[in-house]
């Protein structure tokens, strides 16, 4: 792979990277947020600067460091793996299901690990960790399919000269 085929599968992971962390900070903002109205607080003033104060600063560098980035590189580099050796037409649906299980296990896998408490404290509730966990299917996806060009190339067999017999 030329240096701009890295540069591009770099491009591509770190887009997916970034549609995950984004939707999972808005999923994990929200059901906080959800939480606290069960209780009775009054959310719907703060419901967008909330929303917002997580997505562009604490919560997106922290999930994002610690949990998506690792997970959805071990995830790729396996899906890429078998769709290479074993099931090159299932590429988009390796992906896919590799994003959404990465996020899936690496969540509660680093709230275990983690020295607070929870890191994700959201995930107390499975349905979060679920829907945070489908930002990695669209994030799989779109990593897929923003390389597909690069997989499809490495997968094409060299060209060999044909011989044509003299008459």
């Amino acid at each position: 792979m030329k240096s701009t085929g890295i540069v591009h599968v770099a491009v591509a992971f770190l887009v997916a990277v970034v549609i995950a962390v984004a939707w999972g900070s808005v999923v994990q903002t929200q059901y906080n947020l959800a939480a606290l109205a069960t209780i009775g607080a009054d959310i719907g003033p703060v419901r967008m600067n909330a929303t917002l104060r997580d997505l562009f600063s604490g919560f997106f560098p922290t999930y994002g460091g610690y949990i998506v980035l690792p997970a959805l590189l071990v995830a790729f580099g396996i899906a890429e793996f078998l769709s290479r050796r074993y099931l090159p037409g299932w590429r988009l649906a390796l992906f896919g299901l590799a994003g959404f299980i990465s996020i899936f296990l690496a969540i509660p896998l680093v709230n275990k690990l983690s020295p607070v408490a929870l890191l994700v404290g959201a995930t107390r509730d499975w349905g979060c960790t679920f829907w945070m966990s489908v930002a990695g299917i669209v994030s799989g996806l779109v990593f897929a399919w923003m390389t597909r060009i690069a997989a499809r190339q490495h997968r094409q067999p060299a060209i060999t000269p044909q011989v044509v017999p003299a008459e």
